[in-house]
C-alpha cells in the first residue's frame, strides 16, 4: 500500500498564502484546508508529499515568507510532519465534500458526486479536489467565479478572455461554459500545472474549446482581451500591473484577486496608475476581489 507524506501546517489565516506558496515550492501534491469554527482566525494547511520533506528547512522559509509578508513568526502556530496510508487519504479528502454553487448559474462538482447531482439550470464544471490547487470552494477563486458570471458575455464568438496563472483550470472552464465559442485562453508558467489543466478539461469535455498553454503574460501584449483574470497574490498583481494594460482592450474588464484586505490600497493605486478604474470590491473573509475597466486612451 502506497504511503503518503504530510505536512501538517496551523496557521493565522493571513499567513495562508505565504504557507501555501512555500509548500508547493517544496513540491506538495496537494493541500487540504480545515477551519476552527471556534477559532476562525486559525487554520490548518495538510500539504501531501511523494518522499518527505525537509522540516526545518520548510518550517524556516515559512517563517521567512511570513517576515517578507509583514506577519509576525508566531502566526506560524506549529508544523507536524505525519504518514497516511494511501486508502485513507482518498477516504478522507473525499468525505464531506459536495457540489458547490457559485453565483447564479455555476456549479463544482466532484468526479464522485457527478451522477447523482441534479444541476438544474446550472452550468457545471467538474473539478476534483485534494490533488491540484483550484477547486473553486477557497474565497479568492469563489470571487473571480462570481465576477466572471457578472461582467464575461453570456453569448459571444468574437469575445476573448484570458486566464492568467490558470492553474487547474477552473475559471477559464467556467469562462468557455459561459461564453460557448468564445475564444478562451489559459496560461501558466508550471507546466505542471498546464498539464493538470489538460486532463480538467478532457474530463470536462472542453479539451478543444481552449487554448492551454505554458507562457508568460508580456506574450499575449496587444491581443485586446474582454475580460483577463488573474487569481495570483498581491505580491504577483503588482508588478504586472503595465502588463494587465498591455492585453485589457480599451473598456475591457480586468478580474483579480488574491488580495489580503491589507494589500488592497496598494493594488488598486498601482492598477489606477494605469488608468484601470474600480467597478466592483468584493470582499470574503480575509480576501478582497477587485472587477476594473480600463479606460481608453486620452
Amino acid at each position: 500500500m502506497k504511503i503518503w507524506h504530510a505536512i501538517e501546517v496551523d496557521i493565522a489565516r493571513v499567513g495562508e498564502t505565504a504557507a501555501a506558496t512555500q509548500l508547493w515550492a517544496f513540491g506538495t501534491t496537494g493541500i487540504e484546508v480545515s477551519e476552527d469554527q471556534n477559532q476562525p482566525e486559525w487554520i490548518t494547511l495538510r500539504a501531501y508529499f511523494e518522499t518527505a520533506p525537509d522540516e526545518s528547512e520548510l518550517r524556516q522559509q515559512i517563517i521567512h515568507a511570513l517576515q517578507l509578508s509583514k506577519l509576525p513568526d508566531l502566526a506560524l502556530r506549529s508544523l507536524t510532519s505525519l504518514t497516511v496510508a494511501d486508502q485513507d487519504w482518498l477516504a478522507e479528502w473525499k468525505k464531506g465534500y459536495e457540489p458547490v454553487t457559485i453565483g447564479e448559474r455555476l456549479l463544482i462538482v466532484p468526479s464522485w458526486k457527478r451522477a447523482e447531482t441534479d444541476p438544474g439550470n446550472r452550468v457545471v464544471i467538474q473539478i476534483d479536489p485534494g490533488m491540484a490547487f483550484g477547486t473553486g470552494t477557497h474565497e479568492t477563486t469563489r470571487g473571480c467565479l462570481e465576477l466572471l458570471e457578472k461582467y464575461w458575455p453570456l453569448q459571444s464568438d468574437s469575445a476573448a478572455l484570458l486566464d492568467v496563472g490558470t492553474g487547474t483550470g477552473i475559471l477559464a472552464f467556467a469562462a468557455a461554459r459561459l461564453a460557448p465559442g468564445a475564444r478562451v485562453v489559459g496560461f501558466d508558467n508550471d507546466p505542471e500545472a498546464i498539464a493538470v489543466a489538460q486532463e480538467n478539461a478532457e474530463i470536462n469535455g472542453l479539451a478543444d474549446e481552449l487554448e492551454l498553454e505554458v507562457n508568460k503574460l508580456s506574450f499575449y501584449h496587444g491581443q485586446n482581451f474582454d475580460v483577463v483574470l488573474a487569481n495570483l497574490t498581491a505580491d504577483v498583481i503588482v508588478p504586472l500591473a503595465a502588463d494587465f494594460a498591455q492585453v485589457v482592450k480599451p473598456h475591457g474588464i480586468l478580474i483579480v484577486s488574491g488580495i489580503l484586505g491589507e494589500q488592497s490600497d496598494e493594488v488598486k493605486t498601482v492598477l489606477a496608475a494605469q488608468k484601470f478604474e474600480m467597478l466592483e470590491s468584493k470582499p470574503d473573509g480575509e480576501w478582497i476581489t477587485f472587477a476594473m475597466r480600463l479606460s481608453p486612451p486620452a
